[in-house]
């Protein structure tokens, strides 16, 4: 390998991943300052604030989504562990950053994980491949709505997966058996389902790396047995969300009982052939859709390449086996767990067919692949994400201004600043970044109430409720409607109980507290 390649890139890289980083940073502050923000980036930072705090993994927030409250219809904890939905054990390493900056430091990470992701790509691709043919391999890495889109929505715990996974394929790729022995585990402290991509990876190195193939094997074994350890044995002490929820949600259509956990979710999937092979291609307009897009930046040689489809078997698998909203969306966190696979099998791919790049019309189509697949990302406007410059809707024509979205904020800012830093709040989604660094926060309308350390049942100081950002909205959107309906219905029932006096109330913002008499804990 040159030694360029070793120990420093191109200008020309370090400008485009300059200019992915830059533009990342700039639309994540907008989404903080314009409350585009919502659930799951008020959910970690309150997780990684607590760990902080000295009490790791523990969010209230995170229990309002556990499987006692959203299917049994129990009350949320303050001191619940978001361990019992997911193992990010690897993103806690976040929350010196979270005490040092506060929300902020959120996006910088999430941002500048998938800009070095990036960086590591062109240092596999350019040892291997023309620099040319590396440049553009990156600029198509940096141009993906599969990278724009995670890159662009509340943080999340996946971030880290391309960065991790190009750093164990190129382990294996150089026998860098150091590397391996670092990256690896690391990787399945990403989350308990990372271990898929963990196995793929090393399923490939298995098939396609005779000698690299006893370290796929181990990567294969310690990947089975880390994600039966953790889903069969340490998730279900802290929580049973895992089968209560979160397996029911995604492959309920295949499994009538879900309670056995993952292994025998598994098991009785492998015994209903038929139903699996179905379901894998169900939709099949949906799923054809939903591959192409994934390659469509990379001009389609993921589909010949049999190093990507090995890579990516497993994680693809799922995704196309699960069922609900985000099952087939491009722009959506899980693709992250394919990224890896699609780009680093397309090198291999154009290692061994290089004389193809030669052509001058291949080279015009790549370009014309990647700049069709940035439009698409862009106009369909990932998480409302660009709503300042591209309408919610056209007919009819639904648009926030950027100055809207900010006196939207000043107000919420207003309202805000009532609460005490430590005092318990529900309020609604796209308040709950600016409150999330307390022990106690809630989502409302869901409720008011939660269950003390000690078990006790009590209600929130403080209710915080926005019915008016949802305004613009409702003459198009059902969701926002029904949101901005319960929210004023569910304030209209807190002051007539009398248990709450309203304190505040402009632009469209509303803040309860708990009147004095109703502050001794209610019995549950």
């Amino acid at each position: 390998m040159p030694d360029s390649v070793h120990h420093r890139w191109p200008r020309s890289v370090l400008q485009m991943a300059a200019g992915f980083w830059l533009f990342g940073a700039l639309v994540q502050i907008w989404r903080l300052l314009s409350l585009s923000a919502t659930y799951d980036q008020a959910l970690f930072l309150q997780e990684l604030w607590s760990t902080a705090q000295g009490r790791p993994f523990e969010s209230s927030l995170s229990s309002v989504l556990s499987g006692a409250v959203a299917v049994h219809g129990g009350l949320p904890r303050i001191d619940y562990l978001h361990l019992g939905q997911h193992a990010n054990v690897l993103t806690l390493s976040v929350a010196p950053l979270v005490a040092l900056i506060g929300p902020w430091a959120l996006p910088l990470v999430q941002v500048s994980l998938l800009t070095a992701a990036g960086l590591v790509l062109w240092r596999l691709a350019a040892a291997r491949l023309a620099p040319a043919l590396a440049m553009r391999l990156t600029a198509s890495y940096f141009l993906s709505g599969a990278v724009i889109g995670p890159m662009l929505e509340n943080f999340h715990d996946l971030i880290w997966l391309p960065l991790l996974g190009f750093l164990v394929v190129g382990a294996l790729l150089d026998r860098r058996w150091w590397l391996l022995a670092l990256a690896a585990p690391l990787l399945l402290l990403v989350r308990e389902d990372s271990g898929l991509l963990l196995f793929s990876l090393g399923l490939w190195a298995c098939v396609r790396r005779p000698d690299a193939r006893w370290a796929g094997a181990v990567l294969m074994l310690v990947s089975v047995l880390w994600v039966v350890l953790v889903t069969t044995g340490i998730q279900p002490l802290v929580d049973a969300s895992l089968a209560d929820r979160f397996l029911q949600e995604k492959f309920g259509h295949l499994v009538t009982d879900v309670s056995g956990g993952t292994v025998s979710v598994l098991w009785a999937m492998l015994s209903r052939p038929g139903a699996l092979l179905q379901a894998l291609v169900s939709p099949p307009g949906a799923t054809l859709g939903f591959v192409l897009a994934l390659s469509l930046p990379l001009l389609f040689v993921p589909l010949l390449s049999v190093d990507a489809a090995l890579m990516v078997a497993i994680p693809l698998l799922v995704a196309l086996l699960s069922q609900g909203q985000t099952a087939l969306s491009v722009t959506l966190r899980y693709v992250l767990a394919l990224v890896p696979g699609l780009y680093v099998g397309s090198m291999l791919w154009w290692e061994n067919h290089s004389g193809s790049w030669s052509q001058r019309w291949l080279q015009r189509s790549w370009i014309g692949a990647i700049s069709l697949g940035l439009v698409i990302t862009l106009v369909s406007n990932p998480h409302r994400s660009f709503s300042a410059v591209v309408p919610d809707s056209f007919v009819p024509w639904v648009h926030r201004s950027p100055a809207l979205m900010l006196q939207q904020r000043a107000a919420a800012l207003s309202a805000v600043s009532l609460v005490p830093p430590e005092a318990s709040v529900a309020a609604d989604t796209p308040l709950l970044p600016l409150l999330a660094q307390r022990p106690v926060a809630i989502r409302f309308p869901n409720g008011v109430r939660y269950l003390e350390r000690d078990g006790r049942a009590t209600s929130v100081d403080w209710v915080v409720a926005f019915p008016g950002y949802y305004t613009p909205m409702t003459p198009l959107f059902s969701w926002e409607s029904g949101q901005r309906a319960e929210i004023l219905s569910g304030l209209k029932a807190l002051q007539e109980s009398g248990r709450y006096q309203q304190v505040y109330e402009r632009a469209g913002v509303v803040v309860l507290r708990r009147r004095a008499a109703a502050s001794p804990p209610e019995p549950g």
